[in-house]
């Protein structure tokens, strides 16, 4: 938030109870800029990993949404094909049952299931995350699905935009669907890691669900559809002037995988504040982790962390 809009006693001078106040504004929101304790449990050290070529894909559908995808967006803003994958991770994490979250990989036809070429497609990004609940059966921008390919264009042009989705008409009231408001607010939706309060029998019927065009974490177009239990498509143009990528969502339950649109050749640099948000977790989670690590491992770890600094600070140079 501006200076002005925080200051709330235009005292000229920003407090903590002010600070605290737009901080917890801001956590509700996705994407925010708010940088993490670092102190708990998930992508502690994905910014890192990522940055330095090692991590593959990002693990969501258990704690809670806004930080899970908050995390997921900023890499992706700053060009890494971070690719995201379901998990419930029982007992572990949530305790309650398997299947609370979960990825669902597009095989095309097959005659026999493999779970080698599961993985590949995994790999690829040919799925989308769920609670079993919402799915996207399809979805494509100019006529490429997600982990088939990049779309590539030399100049600035309108891509076409087509999805086929479905919502179960009886869902579970729950904050893990996004049905339940936890007394924290926004922030927690989705989490299935905390108990909040006895398990729930009420069931939520009908409905609708809020879907949206994703493109470089906000959202620039929305349909209300009927969770009524049959595929409804959806289609939309959508202009592109940048290297960007393109999602589809349904907060908290659903999520596709991105498709890259590349401009002009272009690398994904959406945001300098993404790059710089990056680096702040990375040195935040260096004073809450970093005298955890053994002495023997302390030089190589720094070095590793600075690396990645580094990086994030060249994406910045080159982001608008």
């Amino acid at each position: 938030h501006p200076f002005e809009q925080i200051d709330e006693d235009r005292d000229q001078a920003l407090s903590k109870g002010e600070l605290s106040f737009s901080m917890n504004q801001e956590a509700d929101q996705l994407p925010n800029w708010v940088v993490p304790e670092m102190n708990s449990v998930g992508a502690m050290e994905i910014g890192v990993s990522a940055a330095l070529g090692a991590c593959d894909f990002i693990s969501a559908m258990d704690t809670a949404r806004i930080p899970e995808w908050n995390m997921w967006y900023h890499l992706l803003n700053c060009g890494f094909p971070i690719k995201v994958s379901g998990e419930t991770d029982f007992p572990c994490m949530s305790g309650s049952r398997v299947g609370q979250g979960r990825v669902y990989v597009q095989l095309g036809k097959v005659d026999q299931l493999s779970f080698d070429q599961w993985c590949q497609g995994l790999q690829q990004g040919r799925s989308y995350v769920s609670d079993g609940y919402a799915h996207a059966l399809d979805f494509r921008v100019a006529g490429i699905a997600p982990g088939f390919g990049k779309v590539s264009l030399s100049q600035t042009e309108t891509v076409r935009i087509k999805a086929s989705v479905a919502f179960a008409p009886a869902t579970p009231q729950t904050v893990a669907q996004g049905l339940l408001t936890p007394p924290g607010g926004k922030r927690f939706l989705g989490d299935t890691v905390t108990f909040h309060g006895p398990p729930p029998e009420a069931v939520a019927l009908g409905g609708t669900r809020t879907v949206e065009l994703i493109v470089n974490g906000n959202a620039v177009r929305r349909w209300i559809i009927p969770a009524d239990g049959a595929i409804h498509d959806l289609e939309t143009d959508l202009s592109v002037d940048q290297s960007s990528w393109v999602a589809l969502r349904q907060f908290p339950q659903l999520h596709t995988n991105p498709v890259e649109v590349i401009l002009a050749g272009k690398p994904i640099r959406v945001s300098k504040r993404s790059a710089q948000w990056c680096a702040e977790t990375i040195k935040q989670l260096w004073r809450t982790r970093g005298h955890t690590i053994h002495e023997s491992e302390q030089k190589p770890a720094k070095e590793a962390f600075d690396r990645a600094l580094e990086i994030y600070r060249e994406i910045a140079k080159a982001s608008p």
